[in-house]
């Protein structure tokens, strides 16, 4: 079973991390309760939407798809800019320079593009593209390795279709809108480099993809490089141009690596013969992971969705944390986090200072034990 956890001196200063004081003054350790004793994060509030389903943040604020609408807002819910009248929009994702947003909307079996700004249109260019060969989309992101193989793209955009069995890459060309470019990867198939049923998508802090597979036999994240292997063209022409699966850190010992090297969650380990996957509650692996998304360190937070949690790992895929339980985290699934700076040093940010998650039919917003410190001098104690 792949349960990578950092060094003990790493979670040291990890713990550490949570609870430094200011001024010098010692912070009395809680006793125990529940699951956590110092939660890495705590509830800070819920809000109330009509069926959210996606969201993610973009420069501190949110954009929020439901049924029927794309709305921006600030951290407190407050509404900025709202796009109306959306046939059932199932996924949605910024562009490398967060300053267009992605719309998959399902019932008219198309992508829209809005400017981050005020949700506007592009005028004079398109606005949209039909893409009929989408069958279902539900996680989305982009990502410009390996854009320059087309002419005038400004990045490529990705469609976990679970319906068709692939993740799709398209080509966003702002003059033409997407163009089709391949896919980056396909379901049939055992190896790492095949996803069999695709969910959250997310670009990590190497421009690298994540890929969730919720398979119920595989539970994992996989780690893709997302330039386009022009190599790839199968003897019908068929799904050319896949992505390779990329190893999380330096190869070991093992030649070839094997899964656990590709993927977070229980894969098989150097010379691991037998291996059988399945739901698990262990630290570092998964039941059902469909949201994942990356904070300004690298860190990758996966939304544990059958295990009511969310999981933290280090960029290089080791283990570090997790939060949740069914009353405060009920089957996450989409989430986003958020940086916070706290002072004029490059250095003085709390990465991850909140998370925001969609959760039980709700957005639930939490913050983190670190910032948490710094706003208020301490941490507070234990729910009774």
């Amino acid at each position: 079973m792949n349960r990578r956890h950092l060094p003990a001196f790493v979670l040291l200063a990890v713990a550490a991390w949570l609870l430094v004081s200011g001024c010098g003054e010692k912070i009395a350790i809680p006793e125990p309760q529940g699951l956590f004793s110092v939660a890495p994060y705590l509830v800070d509030d819920v809000f109330t939407d009509d069926d959210p389903r996606q969201l993610v943040t973009v420069q501190g604020n949110l954009f929020v798809i439901n049924s029927s609408t794309l709305a921006k807002r600030d951290q407190n819910y407050n509404e900025i800019d709202l796009v109306e009248g959306l046939a059932d929009p199932t996924a949605l994702c910024s562009d490398d320079a967060d300053s267009l947003i992605f719309v998959w909307d399902q019932g008219l079996g198309r992508v829209s593009w809005y400017f981050a700004r005020d949700l506007s249109t592009p005028i004079g260019r398109p606005s949209y593209t039909d893409l009929p060969d989408v069958q279902g989309c539900v996680g989305m992101t982009t990502s410009r390795a390996g854009v320059e193989q087309v002419p005038g793209a400004a990045t490529f955009l990705y469609l976990a279709d679970p319906d068709s069995g692939v993740v799709h890459r398209y080509a966003y060309e702002p003059f033409t809108g997407l163009i089709a470019y391949g896919i980056l990867c396909r379901s049939d198939g055992d190896a790492t480099r095949f996803v069999h049923d695709p969910a959250g998508l997310a670009r990590d802090a190497e421009d690298s993809l994540l890929v969730c597979d919720r398979d119920t036999l595989r539970n994992w994240v996989i780690r893709f490089s997302s330039e386009p292997d022009l190599t790839d063209i199968d003897s019908d022409g068929e799904d050319p141009l896949r992505g390779r699966a990329a190893l999380f850190s330096f190869p070991g010992s093992c030649n070839p690596p094997p899964a656990a090297d590709y993927a977070l969650g229980d894969a098989a380990e150097c010379d691991e013969s037998g291996w059988v996957g399945g739901p698990s509650d262990l630290e570092g692996e998964f039941t059902a992971p469909l949201g994942v998304t990356v904070d300004g360190r690298g860190y990758i937070y996966v939304s544990d969705t059958g295990n009511d949690r969310v999981q933290i790992f280090t960029a290089d895929g080791y283990y570090v944390v997790l939060y949740g339980n069914s009353d405060v985290l009920p089957e996450p699934g989409s989430l986003a986090v958020v940086d916070v700076r706290t002072g004029s040093s490059a250095d003085d940010i709390n990465y991850g200072a909140y998370l925001f998650a969609i959760s039980g039919g709700e957005v639930r917003k939490f913050i983190s034990g670190a910032h948490y410190n710094h706003l208020y001098g301490g941490l507070p104690p234990p729910e009774e």
